[in-house]
């Protein structure tokens, strides 16, 4: 069955996250979803390369967004789509932090590392808006290791949110925070987000977004059904989106960057098109 929600667009969040313009809001979710002071992170907080990868026969070796906050890895992942695949990547983006601090011949110093996943839906189906995990034992609910702990935020209950809920909020609240992902209205945005500059500066990345690509900030309905089907719907969702780039006159590097198509595909949309 296919869902008429629209879903947030995992690059177009992606660059949110990994924008210096957009540091102090970065800093800002972290602060709350941590419960720490937001200065504190700010004044820690570390952009490193997202290819966390220790062995290049590893598939999905990059995350969407790292941090080093000199205390602990924050690795904030993107999850528009609930699937067995998704699950894997964020374990192993996991694993793959942990690796990367053995390094051989010295003693373990871990940095415990934090996954912050802001997800289209549900997780656990207990209709909370964040769910914070640990391993732990199953019965006595004794935590194994206290240097992974993952938080799984609702999205999906966020948009079902009246925004004048949101309006009453502050930035120390993380439904305000991340409202902006989930509302398309420009003029609500506004309003939740006018008297705050941090916000503003959000905003702005938000609104480039939407101009300079059109229709594929968000995942629309087409590309949600069953899976065979989701990807031919999908096939043809983003040789349109190419098009309409091409269209705007937006460069072929950055049409294969977010569309994920070929230079050859569109090379020959391009000759269909002429």
């Amino acid at each position: 069955m296919l869902t008429e929600k629209k879903l947030l667009n995992d690059e177009y969040a992606k660059k949110i996250f990994r924008s210096e313009d957009c540091r102090e809001y970065v800093a800002s979710v972290i602060a709350v979803v941590l419960n720490l002071k937001k200065e504190y992170v700010m004044e820690n907080l570390t952009l490193i390369n997202p290819n966390v990868n220790i062995n290049e026969n590893v598939k999905d070796q990059e995350v969407d967004t790292v941090y080093d906050t000199k205390e602990n890895y924050i690795n904030i992942e993107i999850n528009y789509r609930n699937s067995k695949v998704s699950k894997i990547k964020n374990s192993a983006y996991i694993a793959q932090l942990y690796l990367k601090q053995v390094k051989p011949g010295e003693k373990y110093q871990i940095k415990p590392i934090v996954q912050i996943n802001i997800n289209n839906y549900d997780y656990y189906k207990k209709n909370k808006f964040i769910y914070h995990s640990y391993v732990m034992e199953e019965e006595y609910h004794i935590v194994r290791d206290k240097n992974i702990e993952i938080y799984d935020i609702n999205l999906d209950l966020l948009s079902k949110m009246d925004y004048n809920e949101i309006e009453k909020m502050n930035e120390r609240d993380l439904k305000w925070l991340l409202y902006i992902f989930v509302c398309e209205d420009k003029r609500l945005r506004k309003e939740v987000y006018g008297g705050s500059e941090m916000m503003k500066k959000v905003n702005k990345k938000v609104e480039d977004y939407e101009q300079a690509l059109d229709a594929y900030l968000f995942y629309d309905k087409k590309a949600l059904d069953e899976e065979g089907i989701r990807e031919l719907y999908l096939q043809d969702y983003q040789k349109e989106t190419a098009k309409k780039m091409l269209k705007k006159g937006i460069p072929v590097e950055d049409i294969v960057y977010y569309t994920e198509l070929s230079i050859d595909d569109i090379k020959q949309i391009q000759k269909e098109e002429n």
